[in-house]
């Protein structure tokens, strides 16, 4: 019992007032590669070729996050890059008459604004940028690839597992002018992901 009482007295003495020194001081990794995949969701989605109406619809999604982040805990920059197939229903008078792929990869840059993960807890941060869409097969012709220019709007929100290493979840906006054979209008990709985030 004594023994159990000197630990307990330790603790609350020592221990405990440490601990709670130690989270409030902001954290020393200040860096961070996130490995994540997830959804695929594009708007705007209906296009014209010919006789055909080519619809894209939602697929799979990989990429990787690489972020920087300030000493105070409010900012930080981002680059990341990601790929999905992007599937494209094609159909006419006929009916359903296939579909294929553009093997869509892009890349963004970011600012972001809110809690970063230099501070202890739950982070959750805004960001906006740039970014390119670069398609292999373009959604017209599949013989020809295309590339646009596009605004990125994101949140991301990060639960710790420990000082290092955390879940991170992220929704990010595509904002794009691209012409799908019905002229150029503004189109909103989405993508919604989860990923394990490390630092150092």
């Amino acid at each position: 019992m004594r023994s159990w009482l000197l630990a307990t007295g330790y603790w609350l003495l020592v221990v405990a007032p440490l601990a709670a020194q130690q989270q409030k001081l902001p954290r020393t990794h200040a860096v961070e590669l996130t490995f994540s995949a997830g959804y695929f969701r594009p708007t705007g989605a209906s296009g014209q070729s010919g006789g055909l109406v080519l619809t894209r619809k939602g697929a799979w999604e990989a990429g990787a996050h690489f972020g920087a982040y300030a000493k105070s805990g409010f900012w930080g920059a981002e680059v990341s890059a990601g790929y999905t197939p992007e599937r494209v229903r094609q159909s006419g008078t006929g009916g359903v008459q296939g579909s294929r792929r553009t093997h869509l990869t892009f890349g963004t840059a970011k600012l972001l604004l809110g809690r970063s993960p230099r501070k202890s807890g739950i982070s959750i941060m805004a960001g906006a940028g740039i970014g390119v869409l670069h398609r292999q097969m373009s959604l017209l012709d599949s013989s020809l690839g295309s590339t646009d220019a596009a605004g990125v709007a994101s949140l991301m929100i990060r639960v710790p597992f420990d000082d290092q290493v955390g879940l991170r979840l992220d929704a990010e906006d595509l904002i794009s002018k691209s012409d799908f054979g019905t002229g150029k209008k503004l189109r909103n990709d989405f993508v919604l992901t989860a990923g394990l985030g490390i630092s150092w």
